[in-house]
């Protein structure tokens, strides 16, 4: 993957980073108003080194010092010492007492949310250690004061600016890391390279996302362009030349087949070519609708009821462009797998120029796979963010079994589109 893909994969997930991101916030401020500050006292305590020699010669017995430090330090957390300390200071702060390497000295520090707490109690534990001492040395103790500790007037924790970066830092850690955790666990297609790589078949189309509500899309410019290189494409002469007859389909509804359809139909009406629409989809018939036909009568009446296909097809709006709508005959799907419906395909593709085909979506029902073999090739929608890689595989097996000629696929409403946009804006 490039670094393109991964920026890809963040902008798709980014309402997970996200919410991720606002969750760990709240939580820490809301800590941050429930938790007090702490302060920190510190007293520094010496010991005095153990002299041997004379006037002119001093020696400091070091390894004993050491060892002196550390029992103070003992004596400083054990239980006796500090059940004398909660005499004085209840409840008890947090106390640390801390060795200064290579020195005579160690530190007391007491932390409490008050200040002056951890002040007194810094204090009254060195003055219960020189105690200590005196009662195992005598009066000639070998511990002092060294520097008593001062009220502190800023907090020991860390400020809340602080703790809210670390809280942003760790928000997008792990927003970042569910963002691949589900992009691996998603199955959806996203961009047209992995709709070629899934289905092992050329990318003959890329139309964008559009914001129109409108069903007929030529009539703006970038998508009209899209249509346009869509039908170079599928009429390429060095490849589809003698091809007349198209089934389009899709794996599941929704994927904007039909809308594909019929801007394809007139796109090529405009370029001299004649074209039929044929409404095959008779469970969720569209194409009347979008070329605002009647549907009284159409291909299920053909196939069912014997009407002429010549007195079923009506002429558009649009130049060189007619349609065969479903018809409003009852549903009867197994039709569409009969002889009347190869000769009506093979009536209009010498009639015609070009014949579309708009078919049901593959995955769940079979009328796809049964006219798939009665064309001359079939065109693939897939819909960007929609469709999912198990369903693209079962429609291809479906497919493939009928022997049908799937010649492409066609991604529709990809991002592609939009930059394609923002390019001929600029």
């Amino acid at each position: 993957m490039q670094l393109v893909d991964y920026l890809n994969i963040l902008n798709r997930r980014k309402g997970i980073i996200f919410v991720t991101l606002i969750i760990a916030l709240s939580i820490i401020a809301i800590g941050i108003t429930q938790i007090p500050p702490e302060y920190t006292a510190t007293a520094t305590m010496r010991i005095l080194t153990a002299r041997a020699g004379g006037v002119d010669y001093v020696e400091y017995d070091i390894e004993y010092a050491k060892r002196l430090i550390g029992t103070y330090v003992e004596i400083a957390n054990s239980d006796l010492v500090l059940e004398q300390l909660a005499k004085d200071v209840s409840p008890l702060p947090t106390i640390d007492v801390t060795v200064i390497e290579d020195t005579e000295l160690f530190t007391i520090s007491a932390t409490d949310t008050d200040p002056e707490v951890a002040k007194f109690a810094a204090n009254k534990l060195a003055e219960i250690l020189i105690l200590q001492s005196r009662e195992i040395y005598g009066s000639e103790t070998n511990i002092l004061l060294l520097e008593p500790a001062k009220q502190p007037t800023e907090p020991s924790s860390a400020s809340p600016v602080v703790v809210l970066a670390l809280g942003l830092v760790l928000g997008l850690v792990v927003g970042i890391t569910l963002a691949f955790i589900f992009e691996n666990l998603d199955t959806r297609i996203y961009t047209p390279n992995e709709m070629r790589l899934a289905a092992k078949l050329p990318l003959i189309g890329d139309i964008g996302n559009s914001s129109s509500d409108h069903d007929i899309l030529i009539n703006d410019h970038i998508m009209g362009e899209a249509f346009r290189r869509l039908r170079t494409n599928v009429f390429a002469p060095s490849q589809h030349q003698e091809y007349r007859s198209f089934l389009i389909t899709s794996p599941v509804p929704d994927d904007g087949r039909s809308t594909i359809t019929a801007n394809l139909a007139i796109i090529t009406g405009q370029s001299g070519r004649r074209v039929i629409v044929v409404d095959a989809d008779l469970r969720n018939p569209m194409q009347h609708k979008i070329f605002k036909v009647d549907n009284e009568v159409g291909l299920n009446d053909v196939l069912i009821a014997g009407t002429p296909v010549e007195d079923a097809i009506q002429s558009t709006a649009y130049q060189n462009v007619d349609i065969l709508p479903s018809g409003a005959a009852p549903l009867n799907p197994e039709a569409l797998d009969s002889a009347e419906m190869k000769s009506v395909i093979s009536h209009l593709s010498n009639k015609y120029d070009a014949v579309l085909i708009d078919a049901h979506s593959s995955f769940s029902v079979t009328d796809p796979a049964v006219i798939a073999p009665k064309v001359d090739s079939v065109l693939l929608v897939l819909r960007y963010g929609w469709d999912r890689k198990e369903v693209l595989q079962a429609t291809l097996n479906h497919l493939e079994l009928v022997n049908a000629n799937i010649v492409g696929i066609i991604a529709n409403r990809t991002q592609l589109g939009v930059n394609y946009r923002l390019r001929r804006c600029a």
